[in-house]
């Protein structure tokens, strides 16, 4: 039974991290001077079985505009989220005042691989962009030989199946 659970453990610790994948967070910054930062400004993600990892940008407005209310991010070409025109530009709802220290803006997940440039601009509330900065999402698609239920499966069979030959040898052996 311990080379079951040892097996089991052996599983859990491989498709544990493939399944607890924390959302990639951007954030954005206001610099003196009125420019606007990324950090990071390019993102790299795999997409396994049509998902990939979550992106969620994120504005702190320290030394923001005071008069900023909206934020926009537009895709050049295609965006990694999916191909309707709501993907492409993503609006952010009017944001609070006073301004926090920390604004969650949009979270997505990629599910689109390929190359996909972006940019993101603070608006004020006449529509008239006060800041902009560009950055790079990079998708790369990967299509696995098997599904982790798959996987799951075919280590409880190979676990089980070495028990059983443990416990026929065991036998073999005290019949001696």
């Amino acid at each position: 039974m311990n080379t079951v659970l040892k097996v089991l453990a052996a599983i859990v610790l491989v498709a544990a991290p493939a399944l607890a994948q924390e959302p990639l967070v951007v954030k954005i910054s206001c610099r003196e001077g009125g420019a606007l930062a990324l950090e990071p400004a390019q993102i790299d993600s795999l997409i396994l079985r049509a998902t990939g990892r979550t992106v969620q940008w994120e504005l702190e407005t320290a030394n923001c505009p005071p008069t900023v209310s909206r934020v926009e991010i537009r895709f050049a070409r295609t965006s990694p989220f999916g191909e309707t025109p709501a993907d492409k530009e993503l609006i952010v709802p009017e944001l609070p005042s006073p301004l926090p220290e920390s604004v969650p803006l949009i979270s997505r997940e990629i599910t689109v691989a390929g190359e996909h440039r972006y940019e993101v601009l603070l608006l004020d509330a006449g529509g008239n962009v006060l800041s902009k900065s560009q950055g790079r999402i990079s998708a790369r698609a990967i299509a696995p030989g098997m599904t982790l239920p798959n996987l799951l499966l075919a280590g409880l069979v190979v676990g089980v199946f070495l028990w059983v030959i443990r416990r026929r040898l065991a036998t073999l052996s005290a019949s001696r």
